[in-house]
C-alpha cells in the first residue's frame, strides 16, 4: 500500500470534481451558446471558492493517526445494560457501545468512566465523582 501525503490525498479527491468545470462549459457551448460566457465565470469563481473551503474543512482529516472524536479514555458515561467482564452497553453522548469491566459489575443507570478503547468497544470502570 502506497502512503500519501495529506496533501497528494487531498489533490487526489479534489482533481475529478475539478474536471466538472470544463464539462460543463462544453454542455453550456453546445447546448446554451447564450450563457456560456455566465457559465465560464460561475465554474471557475465556484471553483476557486470551492478548493480552498474543502481543503479547510477535511485536511485535517486526512491526516495520519487516530481520529480525535474517538480518544474516549476518561470520558463519561452512562450504563444503559450491566457491564459485566463478557458483556454489557454503555451510551457515550448519542452512541451506544460495547463495554466490559474488570472491576466486577456496573449496573445500568450507574455512570461509569471509559479506561480504555478497544476497536468497537470500551473497557469501563465505576465513576464515583470527581475524587475519581
Amino acid at each position: 500500500m502506497v502512503k500519501l501525503s495529506p496533501r497528494a490525498k487531498f489533490i487526489l479527491i479534489t482533481v475529478d470534481e475539478l474536471l466538472l468545470v470544463p464539462l460543463l462549459i462544453l454542455v453550456a457551448y453546445y447546448f446554451f451558446p447564450d450563457l456560456l460566457l455566465f457559465t465560464i465565470v460561475a465554474t471557475i469563481l465556484g471553483a476557486v471558492i470551492y478548493v480552498p473551503l474543502k481543503y479547510r474543512f477535511i485536511y485535517d482529516s486526512l491526516k495520519e493517526g487516530t481520529y480525535y472524536l474517538y480518544e474516549i479514555e476518561g470520558t463519561k458515561c452512562n450504563v444503559i445494560e450491566t457491564v459485566t467482564p463478557t458483556s454489557g452497553k454503555v451510551k457515550i453522548g448519542a452512541e451506544i457501545w460495547e463495554a466490559r469491566s474488570d472491576n466486577g459489575e456496573i449496573l445500568a443507570g450507574t455512570k461509569a468512566v471509559i479506561v480504555s478503547r478497544e476497536r468497537l468497544m470500551v473497557h469501563v470502570k465505576p465513576w464515583h465523582g470527581d475524587t475519581n
